[in-house]
């Protein structure tokens, strides 16, 4: 065995007996256990508590949303986009319970826009807004160069991308090109028909 190999070896052993040393050591002090485990509930309850929304107020994503007032019942009212209401609980496949006023609705979520384009909710914790309408839209690229390099394909002005998400916060819109890699580009590259965009969206104010 080379002497690199032993050092690796020995490395490992010690690693080993570190973590045996550690281990014996926490069941020597049951004081020092009950901590580390109080610890870790702790910290699932917290994390828990960040990812539960009942009682979040939420916008209406879609141009309407039907509610009904059981779950296969009748409608009782319809949301127009950007309506808000207050989610109260996510039920089995799918349902959920929300509140308008004193009123609990029902509706079911089924995801409407296209699985390859990204999963959106009929309900979000942000109004919709003529940046969200963009996912799923075509737009053309009008790049400086007359041409964009976009992860490993060539692609020229006039060309079509679908876009795939827009991150509102970096003007950056997410496609994924020919060779089926994932790019994100700054928008000004591109040309955008909003009034076409926009009629899908009458609500949208």
């Amino acid at each position: 065995m080379s002497i690199g190999k032993q050092f690796v070896r020995i490395g490992e052993i010690g690693g080993a007996l570190g973590l045996w040393g550690l281990v014996l050591h926490l069941f020597s002090k049951p004081k020092l256990i009950l901590i580390l485990f109080a610890l870790i509930l702790t910290s699932i309850f917290s994390i828990s508590l960040m990812l539960d929304d009942r009682g979040e107020m939420f916008y209406v994503n879609t141009n309407t949303l039907k509610l009904l007032e059981k779950p296969f019942g009748k409608t009782k009212v319809i949301l127009k986009m950007n309506d808000s209401l207050t989610l109260v609980d996510e039920m089995s496949d799918e349902w959920m319970k929300v509140a308008i006023g004193v009123d609990t609705l029902f509706f079911k979520e089924n995801f409407y826009n296209d699985k390859d384009l990204g999963y959106t909710y009929k309900i979000q914790k942000t109004p919709f807004s003529k940046w969200k309408a963009l996912q799923g839209q075509n737009i053309e690229l009008n790049h400086p160069d007359g041409y964009l390099e976009a992860g490993g394909s060539m692609i020229k002005n006039g060309d079509l991308v679908k876009v795939l998400e827009y991150d509102n916060y970096k003007g950056q819109v997410k496609f994924k090109n020919d060779v089926g890699n994932f790019t994100k580009t700054p928008i000004e590259y591109f040309k955008i028909n909003w009034q076409s965009i926009l009629k899908k969206y009458p609500k949208l104010q």
